[in-house]
């Protein structure tokens, strides 16, 4: 090879990569914001005990922090859920900025209206505004739209506009409010993967804060806060808390934190059921927004029944006494629709049969019953009760009705025509019913269900004997609670290797701390790209299954060190995303307890709750074990 030949073929491998490594550097140096030096406890209870003086009308108190911020301080002043005030203190350091803020507060006619009591209770925020770095710019060297789509680090930064000589900030939380992230789907294969910023919606915002137009065309920034909050009136005067991504830091990891975590949730799930037995689907913190149980409309019967499957859950492992009415009123529902007898027939052999349909559903789901039977099953497991066997009975005769000779499920029925339909396949279901038979043998010792389980897990696990079936997964949680449940009327061990191989690629989407700059916050969680904040729920419905894999290892004599780790990280990643008092400054209704759809998305739906709470209270069971 001639020396030419050799420094182009040098060239040809090296430069794609040069010119990338490049480019990655230079836009790092000109739009990284430089994470904040932190105030520690002694400087923010300073910085709040000033803002409180000028609060409640106290004698001044000047504060004495000498931290230098870039320009402003943002205080806004929280009541009942509600962001009433906010003003900006402008100064060199952190003490001139504050002193500032709090003479606007001394003065604010919002705050000089507001009762005593809600003034001791109310909680202020604070921003201080530690860097700037511009927003866009990067279109004319990359993909159209690049700059809307990555535009800023969700809940870490805020926008600010310079016009005529104004400048006008949108706090981190003020954008998460107002819903501008996940504006974009680059997919509409995949509906539920959003990204980005919506600018127009800025604009506006920008705009009304500004007091003047705000357009594209205006100089637009990133800043970067150090944000901390007060703390509840009940546990003042302890240092005021540290807020990332709006979020304060969890609690340590424990058994008894784990348990207390669950019994929130429950308490949660119990305020938001209804005198009919429907739960509030839905609650939105920001505004306080709830879907209305007492009417017909968007309900999901799988999740009503899986959500009262949890309740009876933590009812048999705490026998907290007030979780046994609320679910009775929740089967008390279910049998009302089974009173209806819209879903109802005797097959030809005599055997009857039920399924749960709701109120405007023409067709039934696999699901809604399958889970309709664990949770009966579940609270038989807790009680001893019996009363609910004979409902359990005819739903799981609809299950068995539903397996096809392989071991399969057919996941939708057509009660009018009496007809299953054998080509619509759903998530979750088939692992969904397989549990179900599973806890009903364990209540019933029937072996027509340990049978038809076991035919479902080998369906379940064998789908995936194909020669890149150990690399791939779909969602396969419900699959590996059910093999747990299966134990010990079906030991192969063939199951557990399925669900430890479902642990490592789950672990491919877990990421631990420093795998990723700014986003420490998000160990534990899943997620496929650092781009978006990962929802909690996988967090929950993943983690149940890994306990139900870890367990499976445990009766294998194989416990699996890894899965346990895993399990360890997404629980310490939960325990900091539920409201808890440290947190539910920002909460408009009762939302103590509750699990947002993630670290930006604050509406709470049922089986967010379900999900998490379940994984939580199963591993305080064993989780401070060696």
């Amino acid at each position: 090879m001639t020396r030419r030949r050799l420094v182009a073929l040098i060239l040809v491998w090296t430069l794609p990569s040069a010119f990338f490594l490049a480019t990655a550097a230079i836009v790092y140096n000109i739009y990284r914001i430089t994470p904040p030096s932190r105030l520690d406890d002694a400087e923010r209870t300073a910085v709040i005990a000033t803002l409180r003086a000028g609060l409640d009308s106290g004698p001044a108190v000047p504060c004495t922090v000498k931290r230098p911020v870039d320009g402003s301080v943002f205080v806004t002043v929280w009541s009942r859920g509600q962001g009433l005030i906010r003003v900006e203190g402008r100064g060199a350091d952190v003490a001139t900025a504050v002193d500032d803020a709090a003479e606007k507060l001394r003065t604010d006619r919002g705050v000089r209206v507001m009762a005593e009591p809600d003034r001791s209770a109310a909680r202020l925020q604070v921003d201080l505004v530690t860097g700037r770095s511009p927003l866009g710019g990067v279109e004319a060297f990359g993909i159209p739209g690049l700059a809307e789509l990555l535009a800023i680090n969700p809940g870490i930064e805020g926008i600010a506009a310079d016009v005529e000589g104004k400048t006008a900030v949108l706090l981190p939380h003020e954008l998460a409010a107002n819903r501008v992230f996940a504006a974009k789907r680059p997919s509409t294969a995949m509906p539920d993967f959003a990204m980005g910023i919506d600018f127009a919606k800025i604009e506006r915002m920008l705009t009304s804060r500004a007091g003047l137009k705000v357009t594209r065309g205006a100089e637009l920034s990133r800043v970067r806060t150090d944000t901390f909050v007060e703390r509840p009136l009940a546990q003042r005067p302890a240092p005021p808390v540290q807020l990332y991504r709006g979020v304060p830091a969890p609690p340590p990891l424990s058994a008894k934190a784990l348990r207390a975590a669950a019994l929130e949730g429950g308490k949660f799930l119990v305020g938001h059921l209804a005198a009919n037995g429907r739960y509030v689907y839905e609650h939105d913190l920001w505004t306080g927004r709830q879907t209305d149980p007492m009417r017909s409309g968007a309900y999901s019967m799988p999740r009503h029944a899986g959500t009262t499957y949890f309740l009876a859950e933590l009812y048999r492992i705490t026998k907290e006494p007030w979780l046994k009415e609320p679910i009775e009123r929740a089967f008390k529902h279910l049998a009302e629709l089974l009173a209806a007898g819209k879903c109802g027939a005797t097959l030809p052999d005599g055997t009857e049969i039920d399924c749960v349909l709701d109120r405007t559903e023409k067709v039934a789901q696999l699901g809604s019953t399958a889970l309709a039977v664990v949770a009966l099953a579940e609270y038989q497991r807790a009680t001893g009760d019996t009363t609910y066997l004979p409902l359990a009975t005819k739903f799981s005769a609809f299950l068995l009705y539903m397996q096809r000779s392989d071991g399969s499920f057919r996941h939708l029925y057509d009660p009018v025509a009496r007809a299953p339909d054998d080509k619509t396949e759903l998530l979750y279901y088939s692992g969904e019913a397989t549990l179900a038979l599973a806890r009903m043998h364990l209540i019933t010792g029937d072996a027509r269900y340990a049978q038809a389980a076991t035919k479902g897990m080998d369906w379940l696990v064998h789908w995936y004997d194909f020669f890149i079936g150990g690399f791939i997964y779909g969602e396969e949680h419900w699959t590996c609670i059910a093999a747990e449940a299966v134990w010990p009327f079906a030991k192969d061990p063939a199951y557990m290797d399925f669900c430890h191989g479902y642990g490592r690629f789950l672990r491919e989407q877990q990421p631990a701390p420093g795998e990723h700059p700014d986003q420490d916050d998000f160990a534990g969680a899943y997620n496929f790209t650092s781009f978006i904040p990962p929802y909690n729920t996988p967090a929950g419905s993943r983690t149940e299954a890994m306990i139900s894999a870890y367990l499976l290892g445990r009766y294998h004599g194989e416990p699996d060190a890894e899965v346990r780790g895993q399990i360890r990280a997404a629980l310490q990643y939960t325990l900091g995303q539920q409201i808890r008092p440290e947190s539910d400054f920002n909460v408009v209704g009762a939302g103590l307890g509750g699990m947002p759809g993630s670290p930006i998305d604050r509406t709470v739906r049922i089986d967010y709750v379900q999900h998490v709470c379940s994984a939580m209270i199963r591993a305080s069971e064993w989780i401070d074990e060696p």
